[in-house]
């Protein structure tokens, strides 16, 4: 199952047009915002701004989605690089934009607001931007040079990453894997596969940690010296506020998640006992079964899609659209960017979903998450374009939730070992996106903190301190060979979206409250489940998650969301 583009665009060409025809139609409407003061004709402006980014949208989504299933094609490599440069030329406008819309009063603002509000949350935001805005001259200069600095030195880790081939004996064959395939071993039923495919995986890394050092630095220090200049206190806070939380709610996330570590500990000693082995990092996803069940593409459909339509009819067809469609870019292939997303750019083109299927548990999970996504960005795709998307503490929302629907609905029709093994998936599941999130973003804290003081941190530096975020994680209960403190350089969100990934467990707290209200409220809790979908990024996380009854300030919030992982642990030990 692939992605037909051509129903996007006939060729590389006609994104490129559609992108430069926008860009000049956005350009001319800046020009004459910058020129009036006039309520009505701001609002009038705006509109059209709004309209012709969200044109531009699809070509961005077109040329991305390009790239990712072929970074092995010039001509894929070549239309992303033409589409950067018309971006830089966008982003000077939105600096435009910006500046100008910040310089106007708070009255007037408000009386744009007033004048239509769709643009309330926008016009808040610009507001509450003012203090880490720059000049329009220097705002521009960071617009113009963006093209080359972080988001285009990251694509060096993606590009090497992806040319990886593993030759490597299994059942006494030779088989040739690339990155995703051999990260899919950590979940065979062979313990001395699973060690020698992650040793050969993690260990080529290192043979690339000149490379892979020094983009890391680059990108680092790029960022940390944004966040100094938009006068925000830390780097981190610069993701905070993108993603509309504060440092305090933040920081208490990653302390209780530390708290909470015990569980894993816990589980994991459970699981040696169990497996009668000491396991070690690559085993932290060995099947508890030997019996482990493979799935057909159609099954998986058919899993996904009875969990959605069991929540609701509208979710469920939602969801079945992108088999229809083709919306979904299955399998894993040469060239093709290795883990899974859902992209939607822009409301005039529906989302896709792209993934590395594998056939297990794993994959049938991953596919129920990037169709939560999907399900979102269909629901959202009546919002106006700048009230679509969410920030990342938000995003992952639909994603997890849809992954708890799976799991629900598949553990309520399995019994015996079938069930058990079901269950140890979802905590390890749980547990990744949670605890090992949390892992990343304490590296990231520890990295940045140690290029600021040093000005640069080695290779040996950053996995010493990946190797002491794990065992802070694990403690005894698992051995980390030295090979596996390479592990850090195989986070693509490290060099992607620098802190993207406390996000992750942001939302996996969100959805255990979140769904929980669904056990208890049954029915009733899916029209205000939807309606918060529909909503998009039109209000601000704490509004939006105000109408469902949840207050991520509140007193022992978090602690709930673990205490709730750890009644999951016990459902099974």
């Amino acid at each position: 199952m692939n992605w037909d583009l051509s129903v996007i665009f006939e060729n590389d060409e006609k994104a490129l047009d559609n992108a430069r025809s926008h860009l000049e139609n956005i350009g001319k409407f800046v020009d004459d915002l910058e020129q009036t003061t006039d309520v009505e004709k701001l609002v009038e402006l705006l509109r059209n701004i709004e309209d012709e980014m969200d044109e531009f949208g699809k070509s961005v989504q077109y040329a991305w989605m390009r790239y990712s299933t072929s970074t092995d094609d010039p001509q894929a490599q070549k239309l992303l690089g033409a589409l950067q440069g018309i971006e830089t030329q966008l982003g000077e406008f939105e600096a435009r934009l910006f500046v100008y819309l910040s310089s106007l009063s708070d009255n007037k603002l408000n009386d744009m607001i007033a004048k239509d509000l769709n643009y309330s949350h926008f016009i808040s935001r610009v507001i509450d931007n003012r203090k880490h805005l720059l000049s329009k001259e220097a705002e521009q200069v960071l617009a113009a040079t963006s093209v080359s600095r972080r988001e285009a030195i990251s694509k060096i880790h993606s590009r090497i990453e992806s040319s990886y081939a593993f030759e490597i004996e299994i059942d006494g064959e030779l088989k040739t894997l690339n990155s995703e395939q051999m990260r899919a071993l950590r979940r065979s039923t062979n313990s001395e596969l699973r060690k020698r495919a992650m040793k050969m995986y993690l260990e080529r890394f290192k043979e690339d940690s000149i490379i892979m050092t020094e983009v890391y630095n680059l990108i680092v220090k790029d960022y940390t010296a944004e966040s100094k200049l938009r006068r925000y206190p830390r780097p981190i806070s610069m993701r905070n506020f993108a993603n509309e939380v504060t440092d305090e709610s933040v920081d208490r996330l990653i302390e209780v998640t530390n708290s909470s570590v015990d569980v894993v500990k816990d589980y994991y000693v459970w699981k040696s006992k169990l497996l009668n082995e000491k396991l070690t990092s690559a085993d932290i996803y060995a099947p508890i079964t030997k019996n482990v069940r493979k799935f057909s593409f159609e099954e998986a459909r058919d899993i996904v899609l009875n969990a959605y339509y069991s929540f609701d009819e509208r979710a469920g067809k939602i969801v079945e659209s992108f088999f229809d469609d083709s919306r979904i870019d299955l399998y894993p292939k040469k060239g093709k960017t290795s883990g899974a997303y859902c992209i939607y750019s822009t409301t005039k083109l529906p989302p896709y979903v792209f993934t590395n299927f594998s056939g297990d548990m794993n994959s049938v999970m991953t596919l129920a998450h990037e169709l939560g996504h999907g399900l979102h960005g269909s629901l959202a795709s009546k919002q106006t374009y700048f009230n679509h998307s969410t920030p990342l503490t938000l995003a992952e929302l639909a994603s997890v939730f849809g992954e708890f629907l799976v799991f629900d609905n598949l553990k309520n029709k399995l019994s015996g070992e079938e069930k058990k093994a079901l269950i140890a998936t979802k905590i390890e599941d749980t547990f990744s996106t949670t605890f090992r999130q949390n892992t990343f973003a304490q590296f990231e804290l520890r990295a940045f903190d140690l290029v600021e003081k040093s000005g640069y941190a080695s290779w040996d530096e950053l996995s010493e301190i990946y190797y002491e975020q794990l065992k802070q994680m694990f403690g005894e209960s698992i051995e980390i060979p030295e090979w596996y403190k390479n592990e850090w350089a195989m986070v693509s969100h490290f060099y992607e979206t620098p802190f993207y990934v406390y996000a992750y467990n942001f939302a996996h707290c969100l959805v255990i409250a979140l769904y929980q209200k669904y056990l208890e409220d049954g029915k009733n809790f899916v029209p205000k489940y939807i309606e918060l979908l529909e909503s998009g990024g039109k209000y601000p996380p704490k509004e939006l998650l105000g109408k469902m009854g949840i207050d991520i300030e509140g007193e022992g919030f978090w602690e709930k969301a673990f205490t709730f992982i750890g009644s999951m642990t016990k459902e099974l030990m």
